[in-house]
């Protein structure tokens, strides 16, 4: 775990250097999204609606910067 979080950073620290700050940082939240989705479907958690309107408002957010 350790290892991919230090991946993970490095992925954001080189991002940053070919995008515009505002993109990466927003698309950095979409983990956001991706541990509602392990959370429910893989681990069986029960996913009250805080977490399910968090991550909707997060892909709305990255389908906007789309548009």
């Amino acid at each position: 775990g350790g290892v991919m979080s230090v991946a993970a950073y490095w992925l954001v620290i080189w991002a940053m250097t070919l995008a515009p700050l505002g993109p990466v940082a927003a698309l950095r939240e979409t983990s956001v999204v991706f541990a509602a989705l392990i959370s429910g479907l893989i681990m069986k958690e029960g996913l009250g609606w805080r977490a399910v309107a968090a991550a909707g408002v997060v892909a709305c957010g990255v389908i906007l910067l789309k548009v």
